[in-house]
């Protein structure tokens, strides 16, 4: 691996485990009460970004760790953080939604997703470091292939989630226009944006074929994602909660500022 490429890890690295410690600081002084799918979700997405790191520097450097101990850090932590910022987004779904439908279909597909993509690329990983050096071969063909699918897979279902939340954010606007609700709708579509510039980042890095440079970058894109999720959720409960929007809204994962 050539010099700057191992900079450049470092610094990756650096910074997901510098925004990882502050977003876990940032999540237990946020709330007051620790439970709740949204608490747990942002909690254990951001403190996975430890261990994603570490099982990525012991995988790409091989410093005498067993391949398994690095494989078996990188899937769970792996797990945690991508489903469980689906899991982030769809816990404020009500807060914009009353459908029971659009919700439960929603969780569905996460789970699904989770079930099918995350067990199918443990195995093949594992599978890619067996001591048969055919058998191995073969599963790291497929590994390479499902690593790419389910990047965007994943890619794909956050962007879901994200659309549902800008269609229904401007259904809100049209019934209830007024400045503070298109002041959020621009700051929303801002960040959305951002969130978007960050998957495709992740995507054009791995197809490019740099793969320690993307799985490295991954933890960074997600914990500034992870941080995003404060400005977002702050002006959804400001939409929500404005005096000229009558709905009726659940707040049982809505965090409580400490005073």
């Amino acid at each position: 691996m050539h010099g700057i490429r191992k900079y450049i890890i470092a610094v990756f690295v650096a910074i997901a485990w510098y925004n990882a410690a502050e977003l876990i600081v940032l999540c237990l002084s946020t709330f007051k009460v620790y439970r709740g799918w949204y608490f747990w979700s942002l909690f254990i997405a951001s403190l996975s970004l430890f261990p994603i790191c570490l099982g990525y520097i012991f995988y790409i450097f091989n410093p005498g760790i067993s391949y398994y101990l690095s494989i078996s850090l990188i899937i769970v932590s792996w797990s945690c953080m991508v489903t469980g910022h689906s899991l982030i987004l769809w816990s404020r779904l009500h807060l914009i939604i009353r459908s029971p439908r659009v919700l439960h279909l929603t969780l569905a597909i996460i789970i699904v997703d989770a079930i099918i993509f995350h067990v199918s690329t443990a195995v093949l990983l594992y599978g890619s470091h067996a001591d048969n050096v055919p058998l191995a071969n073969r599963f790291s063909r497929g590994y390479n292939i499902m690593e790419r699918v389910q990047l965007i897979v994943f890619c794909v279902q956050e962007l879901l989630i994200s659309g549902i939340y800008l269609w229904e954010t401007a259904k809100m606007l049209r019934l209830h226009p007024g400045p503070l609700h298109h002041k959020v709708l621009s700051q929303f579509l801002i960040i959305n944006i951002f969130i978007i510039i960050l998957d495709v980042a992740v995507v054009g890095i791995q197809f490019a074929g740099y793969y320690a440079l993307q799985v490295t970058f991954k933890p960074v894109a997600y914990s500034l994602k992870f941080k995003l999720e404060y400005a977002i959720l702050g002006r959804l409960i400001a939409l929500a909660t404005s005096p000229s929007n009558q709905s009726p809204i659940s707040y049982k994962s809505q965090p409580t500022r400490t005073q």
